[in-house]
């Protein structure tokens, strides 16, 4: 008949409120919601867009070389070095959404895919490739496309 007395301190009694004296908790007992930090969804759209703009721009440049315009051929090669860029910092972009930015990690895997291509796209118009560089070309403007549409519709922070 002889029962341990409970000598928990009288706050412990309340199976909640252990919960509610969480850090993980704000002061009026509602849970905490992890902040998701918006920049690095921000400076993707707006590093995504250059590139799918850049992208869009290389195909009419090249045309319009081929006509004839055989001054935009430099500028087809400075543009084809700003989306090389672009596309390295496309990979850091996403890493950052990644961690701070609490998003997916798949488009890392996605962003150095893109990076890759555009390295090989660069050297195929380099070596007069023609045969992997227009293909190369449309699925890089494809999946530029895709990308950018993925970066706007994403809404960051929501399951």
């Amino acid at each position: 008949m002889s029962q341990t007395p409970d000598v928990r301190p009288a706050d412990s009694l309340d199976p909640g409120a252990a919960a509610r004296s969480s850090p993980r908790r704000r002061a009026g007992g509602t849970p905490a919601v992890r902040k998701v930090r918006r920049w690095p969804l921000i400076v993707l759209r707006c590093v995504i867009t250059a590139f799918l703009l850049l992208t869009l721009v290389q195909p009419v440049l090249a045309g319009m070389f081929i006509t004839g315009d055989v001054d935009l051929l430099d500028l087809h090669e400075i543009n084809a070095h700003t989306i090389s860029f672009l596309s390295w910092l496309l990979v850091i972009n996403t890493v950052l959404l990644w961690r701070p930015g609490r998003g997916p990690a798949w488009p890392i895997a996605l962003a150095v895919v893109v990076a890759f291509l555009v390295q090989t796209q660069t050297g195929s118009g380099y070596s007069r490739a023609l045969g992997l560089h227009i293909p190369l070309g449309v699925a890089l403007v494809a999946g530029a496309t895709a990308l950018t549409y993925w970066a706007f519709a994403y809404r960051g922070g929501r399951r």
